[in-house]
């Protein structure tokens, strides 16, 4: 007996119904967690890209401000042992002086508003001759307040970049930059804090001591304070101008 046909017209069966349901209910919670999988990596990217800017913003400021740093100049041209500066940063009372364009070598002293050397003037300088510190040039210890380095981290235009008390985290203390903490990303509600160090003295650090080192670290916010939850990190080296000015 021949089996009948199948009617075209009698449909799907319920096997086959089941069936197609339970493909459909598969790839569209694939798809559903693949569009929360994809979320929580954009957001994460984001989180990390607005660290990545902060810090980045932040070193261009310390660069900036390590070209800045350079030896006065004289104001006019001095007279016996009195001389004029544009102004004392990165001088001390009694170090060794010497104007660029001059072989002497003098002992500066500074005293309220007046700034004398001795010997007298021997070689008469350039009215704007820039005003060396061979003393900071030639440092030999970096434990001292006579590097560069040193100097430059003390300066008060990079004191000011930092504010608040400072966290310690894996043996360094940060603190936190000023004016950017904590930080807010648009759109959402998550804090951040940037984090910085700044280090003359780390390990590698040789004579004359002119290599500043920054640490950052950019953490998460715990209700309001720096956390120890590090999101970004990284550690650049700069050298105040100042060093190129040095007479060798």
């Amino acid at each position: 007996m021949k089996k009948p046909k199948c009617d075209p017209d009698a449909g799907f069966s319920l096997l086959e119904v089941l069936v197609a349901i339970l493909i459909v209910t598969f790839f569209t919670a694939v798809a559903m967690q693949m569009v929360v999988i994809s979320a929580a990596f954009k957001a994460k990217a984001k989180v990390y890209t607005t660290a990545t800017n902060l810090i980045q913003k932040d070193l261009e400021n310390i660069r900036n401000l390590a070209i800045q740093y350079k030896f006065p100049t004289l104001s006019s041209v001095p007279s016996a042992g009195t001389i004029t500066l544009s102004s004392t940063e990165g001088l001390l009372n009694g170090e060794k002086i010497q104007f660029q364009g001059t072989p002497d070598v003098y002992t500066l002293t500074i005293s309220g508003a007046t700034t004398t050397i001795s010997p007298v003037i021997n070689k008469v300088p350039a009215s704007n001759a820039t005003t060396v510190s061979n003393t900071s040039c030639s440092a030999t210890s970096a434990n001292s307040d006579k590097g560069l380095a040193n100097r430059l981290m003390t300066s008060p235009s990079l004191v000011a970049t930092v504010s608040g008390s400072a966290t310690t985290i894996s043996g360094i203390a940060y603190k936190p930059v000023l004016g950017a903490n904590p930080y807010v990303i648009p759109t959402t509600q998550k804090k951040l804090w940037l984090m910085r160090n700044d280090s003359y003295n780390f390990t590698g650090s040789v004579a004359p001591y002119d290599v500043l080192r920054v640490n950052y670290l950019v953490v998460k916010d715990n209700n309001g304070s720096p956390s120890t939850n590090i999101i970004a990190k990284l550690s650049s080296e700069v050298i105040p101008y100042a060093s190129f000015q040095c007479i060798k």
